[in-house]
């Protein structure tokens, strides 16, 4: 059974690459299609620059395509170059041997000159790849920072503590939304501040149903909710309040507008008239229509009448004597110099 290689064979610098070709053609692409790109062929070193790819967390291989991970993006979209050195340090600390590395060696020099035997008898590597592996730890650890000149190692677990938590432009919460209504009230007839809410039954509502709500715009509740976000002052306005409806639940009922005095009378009596039977309540309050009265014609029992109607004028006279005639002479006179101005 073959070993399990859990390190990178090549450099860094191969393996990000690689990572750009691939996402340059859109994040995916296929292995033939990135060595196309870069003049090569699907060799084994050519596979060993993916695998080490994918060792540094850059790339995924999966059936023979590549795809760059959330890492490659953190890096690529870093906001300065302070940041994207800290992802290009947290990608070349990928692969557990070269965390093992630094941290054996921290705060410590690394003994270069003798590093491929040290990973072939302490880290288990193969003694073919010892000094590729060596040369791709050095060649990386001084790009991100973690060698210095003197060969020291610096504590990596200080460095992840130092940079703080990752850096957030955005807000982090939504702006709340000014035009959001408030949930209605529980009682159908309740009045809030921000709206005004009544009920209505119409005609052939029965007591079972339920009364819906209708909504009344916020300006007949002392002022618009435009007026009111950019503070125009609106109070001074008269603004007619809605006169509530009748709400009384009469079986074939139609309410009236503006009841008469004798109406509002026998409204009082809508308990009686409810529990009547419909051959004994009023025409007046159910859908039938009811034909109006025939019109009367005046008698005339005796003697003359004579009707004179006009701007300002209606009057009906009744003539039963001479002295009668005196008056009928007087408007028409008056009658007379009107027409005549």
């Amino acid at each position: 059974m073959p070993k399990t290689i859990d390190y990178p064979r090549t450099s860094y610098d191969s393996a990000w690459e690689v990572a750009e070709i691939v996402d340059d053609t859109g994040g995916k692409c296929a292995i033939e299609m990135a060595a196309r790109k870069l003049d090569r062929k699907v060799s084994g070193s050519f596979k060993a620059i993916i695998g080490s790819a994918v060792k540094f967390g850059l790339l995924t291989s999966k059936r023979e395509f590549l795809t760059t991970t959330n890492l490659f993006r953190r890096i690529k979209h870093a906001y300065d170059k302070r940041e994207e050195k800290i992802y290009h340090r947290e990608a070349f600390l990928h692969p557990p041997l070269f965390t093992q590395i630094c941290r054996k060696f921290r705060n410590r020099e690394l003994p270069v000159h003798m590093l491929d035997v040290m990973l072939i008898r302490e880290f288990n590597v193969e003694e073919i790849n010892a000094q590729s592996v060596a040369k791709a730890f050095l060649d990386g650890a001084r790009m991100v920072d973690i060698l210095d000149e003197r060969n020291i190692i610096a504590d990596i677990d200080q460095l992840a503590a130092q940079q703080g938590p990752r850096r957030e432009l955005a807000a982090g919460e939504m702006p709340i939304n000014l035009f959001k209504a408030d949930a209605p009230s529980s009682s159908p007839t309740s009045i809030s501040n921000a709206s005004l809410s009544y009920t209505s039954t119409g005609a052939g509502t029965s007591a079972g149903n339920k009364e819906q709500p209708l909504f009344v715009p916020p300006s007949v509740s002392g002022g618009d909710a435009i007026s009111q976000l950019f503070g125009l002052d609106t109070e001074d306005l008269d603004i007619p309040m809605p006169q509530p409806s009748l709400e009384r639940s009469i079986p074939n009922t139609t309410i009236l507008t503006h009841p008469s005095e004798d109406i509002r009378q026998a409204v009082r009596d809508v308990p009686t008239l409810a529990t009547a039977p419909p051959d004994q309540v009023p025409a007046l309050y159910t859908n039938e229509k009811v034909a109006p009265p025939p019109a009367t014609t005046p008698t005339i029992d005796s003697g003359f009448r004579i009707l004179i109607s006009g701007p300002g004028i209606h009057t009906e006279l009744s003539i039963q004597d001479v002295d009668d005639l005196l008056i009928v002479n007087s408007l028409l006179e008056k009658i007379r110099r009107q027409v005549s101005r």
